[in-house]
Order: C-alpha cells, then structure tokens, then sequence
C-alpha cells in the first residue's frame, strides 16, 4: 500500500506544468516568424511557454485580444494593423508606448493589461549592433506614418540624429506625425533633392511586392537602406535603393528579433541572446524559394 502511494506520488510530481500561453496577432499574420523566434528563446532559457500566430478580424481586434486574455493567455504581439488599436486597450503605457501612441507588446496581469513598444529599441540594436551604423550626428528619412513608424521616432531621437524627415503619401499625416515628434515633414516629390544617411522604409509597399514611388536619388551617398520588413530575397526598396547608389541595405529580420528579445523580458522577466536566433532564421530565409514578402 505504502509502495502504490509513492509511486503515485512520483507520477504526479513528473507531471509536466501546463505551458504559459502568449501569441503575435495580425491581419495578415500567417508569414509571421515571431513563433520560431520565441520557440528559440524558451529553449534557449529553458522557458514552459506556447507560441502562437492568430489572425485577428480587421474591425474586431479589442474583443479578439479580451477574448484571448480571458482564454488564459499572458501575453500578445501586436502587429499590423492593429499598434494603435492595441495603445488604446491598454490600461497602463510605458513610457515608449505613450510616446509612440502605439503597442506592439501587451502583458496580461490579471484584469491590468499592460502595453508597451519595443520596436524603437529593437530597431536602434539592430542597426547600431547588427549593422554597425552610427545614428547620431545622421540625417534620416522615414517613409510612411503609420503605427510601426510611430514606434521608432522616440528611440531614434534619443540616439541624437542631425534631423529627421518623414514622407508620406498623404503629407497631411505626415505633418501630423512630424509635429507631434518635433522632427520635419517632407513631400515625396523632395526627397531626392536632400542628402540622408539612413532612409527607413515603413511603408506597406514590399507587403504589396513592390517599392515606394521615390525617385532613386533619393538614395545618393546613402550609407544605409531599411526596409523594415524582411524576405527571403531582397524587397523591392532594397533593390531600388541598391540601383540608387546606397551602400548598404537591410531588412527587418534583425529588428524582429531585437523587439520580440525586448517583448520575452517584459514577459519572463529574462532577456534572451538574439545572434544565435537571428543566424538559425536568416539560414531558414536563405534555404526558402522566392515568396511573397514577410512582415512581422
């Protein structure tokens, strides 16, 4: 009798712990690669956690990400389109995501949902880091305006640039956002005739497979080029800015992995170590056959 309870016992005591739940929500979502990055990082710190993709219906995200927190989920990434419909559920901002005006990160703590953003950060390692470029003292154009745009400024400032301009096909938001940041706001038919060391590309144009209507100009005497999505092959404004003269161009592999890295502290309370990450996914990309653009 004695011997049956212990063996009970040892049973119950090998039983696995139910696997936190967290998940990267989009429309569309299902390119995403924030799955095999977090899977990376929860063996890499021996983390029990699961790691979704769920797509979220375009007029339905708040009662989407309720209904996931309700479910027992910890945590979401929040990716396009919904950054500043994610600002606007949570209950407390950090001080980037107030800042920003959009949440790429929430945390579920108990009926608290926290929000945060961490692509600004995640973006500044990368390029400083990763591709050894200097942002301060730099000239800097952003292409777009919309809410992955609105996560960058803040860091990008911070990092104490010469100037930064912002283009948008509607020069209205772009003005908008220009204002709101202090930094100037540009028309696409000027771009060419100013000097910029680094230009982002935030538009949706490579999700579309295709490059932003700028004249490639744009790109003399560029040190760097980035397209803050990422492929398995060059996008379409990598290709232009190479045909334009920039001497390096980049996509947002590398920025994906610094932010989802900044989003596993948040959560685990452990930040993970992203080369090794980042090399298994772009030898995963290279390996791939042409396809259409990936975005987080």
């Amino acid at each position: 009798m004695t011997t049956g309870s212990k063996t009970a016992s040892a049973k119950h005591a090998a039983a696995p712990a139910q696997a936190d739940r967290y998940a990267v929500v989009g429309n569309p979502i299902a390119h995403s690669l924030s799955p095999e990055i977090h899977t990376l990082f929860a063996r890499q710190t021996r983390q029990n956690l699961v790691y979704e993709k769920l797509l979220a219906p375009i007029d339905g995200f708040e009662e989407f990400a309720l209904g996931l927190r309700d479910a027992g989920y910890l945590g979401l990434n929040v990716t396009i389109p919904f950054k500043i419909d994610a600002a606007k559920l949570a209950d407390e901002l950090s001080a980037r995501a107030r800042l920003a005006g959009a949440v790429n990160t929430l945390k579920f703590d108990g009926d608290t949902i926290h929000g945060d953003n961490t692509d600004g950060v995640g973006f500044v390692r990368d390029v400083t880091g990763r591709l050894k470029f200097t942002i301060e003292n730099s000239a800097i154009l952003i292409l777009g305006a919309g809410g992955g745009v609105r996560g960058l400024i803040g860091s990008l400032l911070e990092e104490k640039p010469k100037w930064i301009a912002v283009a948008n096909r509607s020069h209205e938001r772009a003005v908008e956002l220009a204002d709101e940041f202090g930094v100037e706001a540009i028309h696409f038919d000027e771009v060419p005739a100013e000097h910029f060391d680094l230009v982002i590309n935030g538009t949706a144009s490579s999700l579309s497979n295709a490059a932003p209507k700028i004249d490639p100009e744009t790109f003399d005497d560029c040190t760097l080029a980035y397209d803050l999505v990422y492929d398995a092959h060059p996008t379409p404004f990598m290709q232009l800015a190479k045909q334009g003269g920039a001497t390096q161009v980049a996509d947002g592999l590398g920025m994906l992995v610094e932010q989802a890295a900044e989003a596993f502290l948040a959560w685990r309370g452990v930040r993970p170590e992203t080369n090794a990450v980042y090399q298994e996914l772009r030898r995963r990309l290279d390996a791939l056959p042409p396809s259409p653009v990936i975005q987080r």
